[in-house]
């Protein structure tokens, strides 16, 4: 079981933001900090996680603005809570925007502040304080206990330059990588979603934190997402109205275009998304909850490549069972399943892969799961894991 809580606060004055932030944690005290927002928010979520007693945190910021870096900077610098480790965009495109041949540019003050005070700085406090860092590009796989996601994709160079001050905001905002987690959540930080390989390595999900508080909802990207339910935290723009209208107005319908029911920090106060095997409940401060379930999450969430190991191991049964069961993925699955029966080594890699990720349970279960192929298998986790 993974939980994710969002603190929720009174509607701010206009012009003061909070930022995005989000802790998932597991039952056996491992968290992942998902942006930390800023003050004020940030350090009433900091004096929550301080209450918790996690044994391990870890944290991510997924691109280099204050409104999702500074409270990763407070959480590091407060004696009480011990990180271990930051996840973070690499910074090497936003530096070379600060070189001083562009000091004439009508950005170029803001993108060397946010380089200094998010980017670099960040990085810095870092390995000031003997916490280890790790980079967000596309492929990076994030575990922590039972809690497990996978950058899908991210942008090295954002999606083109600063141009002028008017979107350098947006610029720095796309460098945020598209981040899935194994329950269905997905969650893009501020990016645009605009870039057709953004929009290409979406895929279906339960939960979408949609971009830029709730400022984003690219239609051709939520229509490969189609999440259950998408939520948002309190934006400079929304908040202030406080009502599904004004800077929102124009992504609320293509949210409600795909069926999602929509849930945000300012309506509906604190929230609580709590994951299991088959479902997710999403309970609020301020009333109302829902259950969804995750049965058919399980096919969507699957690569190929496990979804085909699955079959090895007889788990999606055969002939029409199978074709219903894997829908319009089957072929391709079938594909992988020929290479696997020619290729005896490569099935026990991507089985040992499959160990690695917690999807063949443990002990027993894992024994009875993998028969014949179990030896084998755990010898080879065994030797990536010394690797």
């Amino acid at each position: 079981m993974v939980k994710v809580y969002i603190p929720g606060f009174a509607i701010p004055a206009s012009g003061i933001k909070y930022g995005d932030y989000a802790c998932f944690y597991d039952e056996n005290g491992n968290a992942l900090v998902f942006d930390a927002g800023q003050r004020p928010a940030s350090a009433i979520f900091r004096e929550w996680i301080k209450k918790q007693g996690f044994k391990k945190i870890w944290a991510v910021g997924t691109h280099a603005h204050t409104d999702h870096i500074n409270g990763i900077l407070d959480i590091i610098y407060d004696p009480d809570i011990e990180l271990d480790k930051v996840w973070m965009t690499k910074y090497d495109a936003i530096k070379s925007y600060t070189n001083s041949s562009y000091k004439y540019k009508s950005w170029y003050e803001r993108v060397c502040n946010m380089y200094e005070r998010c980017a670099k700085g960040l990085y810095d406090l870092c390995v000031k304080n003997n916490i280890s860092v790790g980079w967000l590009n596309t492929g990076t796989h994030i575990r922590i206990g039972n809690i497990h996601c996978q950058v899908l994709w991210q942008a090295l160079n954002s999606y083109g330059s600063p141009g002028d001050d008017g979107i350098a905001g947006s610029w720095l905002n796309n460098f945020s990588p598209l981040v899935l987690f194994d329950f269905g959540y997905f969650c893009a930080g501020d990016n645009r979603l605009s870039h057709a390989y953004a929009r290409n390595a979406c895929k279906r999900v339960i939960v979408a934190n949609i971009p830029h508080h709730g400022n984003y909802a690219d239609k051709q990207a939520f229509a490969k997402l189609r999440p259950k339910a998408a939520f948002y935290n309190y934006g400079e723009k929304n908040g202030a109205i406080g009502k599904d209208t004004g800077f929102t107005s124009w992504t609320i319908p293509v949210i409600r275009n795909v069926g999602a029911d929509i849930w945000n920090n300012f309506t509906h106060g604190s929230i609580t998304m709590t994951f299991t095997d088959k479902e997710v409940t999403i309970s609020t401060q301020r009333g109302g909850n829902k259950t969804y379930s995750l049965d058919e999450y399980k096919n969507w969430s699957r690569s190929d490549k496990e979804l085909a190991v699955e079959v090895m191991l007889e788990i999606h049964g055969k002939g029409d069972t199978r074709k219903n069961r894997l829908g319009t993925r089957y072929a391709d699955v079938q594909k992988i399943v020929e290479t696997f029966c020619k290729d005896h080594d490569a099935l026990i890699d991507a089985i040992a892969d499959y160990i690695i990720r917690g999807l063949a349970g443990n002990g027993e279960t894992r024994k009875v799961l993998l028969g014949g192929y179990y030896s084998e298998a755990q010898a080879r986790v065994n030797e990536k894991l010394r690797g």
